[in-house]
């Protein structure tokens, strides 16, 4: 009977005693959400799983109903889900006789709550034996989970595994270049004097040895007598390997860094005409991709972990079939049910 007198006490009770003055309170519509192997959970009990992560993640929104109502409103459906898991890893702990030592417990309670762990819980709305009891399963479902789970999850990860992984990672990831050259680009009347033109550029610049913005230089000037030709320069391309035209890149791969190319004769996607051009590669850099040996560690891990995600599920389903808990407790609730109001 007095358990049922506190339990409608709280059904009752505005949530207004860390609030700032002035703000609206959160009435709690208390009621037993879920039963795991003969264990309670309430929406008070939610609430305050909730409190607790709020004050450690988002600790500024912590004394703010309306905040607080936010958070609660959004996320209490998937923290019931995770506390029925607990539950359900943790009575499987309790088959198995897992102990957990109190100074375990006692180091992470003064390591999460500081030195005035009574002010702090104080804070936050639960006691002592409410946060030794959270933080108790959250180290038995650490243990259980990594018994149950990320034990099986390394043994199906082989050495084999993480060679294909990283061979898909450098398929997916080419070694990067990158190419900076300059270019030359002689129109003409026609094409033959075009060609002429473009091949006395070419021993101009390989007979004197002179600089690229030289050459171009004296080629405008040249190009002026006689109206039929045409010089542009570049600017300096800075072009990934990916994105380099098949065009450019036929000329490039065959220059060393600091070389001019020959006369190239190519047709102008612009208007279809016949340009001689001059290429001129400034660097070519080359990004070698990572070794086996400086990725296998990360590849595993995250080999390990696709198998955790899909192992867990499999694991909470042969718990709730092993304790009976085949309906979800959410879809047992009222459609209209709401667990917390802001008034």
């Amino acid at each position: 009977m007095r358990k049922l007198l506190y339990t409608l006490f709280l059904t009752l009770l505005p949530l207004s005693a860390f609030a700032n003055p002035g703000e609206p309170e959160i009435m709690v519509n208390n009621r037993i959400l879920a039963t795991v192997n003969g264990k309670n959970i309430t929406v008070v009990d939610v609430m305050k799983k909730m409190d607790v992560y709020l004050a450690r993640a988002y600790p500024e929104y912590a004394t703010s109903n309306t905040n607080r109502h936010q958070f609660f409103s959004t996320n209490w459906k998937q923290t019931l889900s995770q506390m029925v898991d607990h539950l359900l890893i943790l009575a499987d702990a309790e088959k198995l006789e897992i102990k957990i030592p109190d100074g375990e417990i006692r180091e992470l309670i003064h390591e999460r709550y500081g030195p005035n762990v009574m002010s702090s819980l104080d804070k936050i709305g639960i006691t002592l034996e409410e946060a030794w009891e959270m933080i108790y399963q959250e180290v038995a479902v650490q243990k259980m989970s990594g018994y149950r789970v990320y034990a099986k999850a390394m043994h199906s990860t082989g050495p084999q595994d993480i060679k294909v992984a990283f061979e898909e990672h450098l398929a997916k990831n080419p070694p990067k270049e990158e190419w900076k050259y300059q270019v030359i680009s002689i129109r003409a009347a026609t094409e033959n004097v075009g060609a002429l033109y473009a091949q006395r550029a070419y021993t101009l610049i390989k007979g004197e040895q002179i600089s690229f913005e030289e050459l171009a230089q004296k080629l405008k000037e040249t190009s002026k007598k006689d109206e039929g030709i045409s010089v542009n320069v570049s600017e300096e391309y800075d072009v990934e390997g990916k994105d380099l035209s098949n065009a450019h890149k036929t000329v490039l791969t065959s220059l060393a860094t600091g070389t001019y190319s020959q006369p190239v004769a190519q047709v102008s996607r612009r208007d279809k005409t016949t340009v001689h051009r001059i290429f001129y590669l400034k660097d070519h850099i080359v990004t070698a991709p990572p070794s086996f040996d400086s990725m296998v560690d990360d590849l595993q891990d995250k080999l390990v972990h696709k198998e955790v995600q899909k192992e867990f599920p499999r694991y909470i389903s042969r718990l709730r079939k092993q304790f009976n808990l085949q309906e979800d407790p959410i879809s047992q609730l009222p459609a209209n049910f709401e667990p917390f109001t802001l008034r």
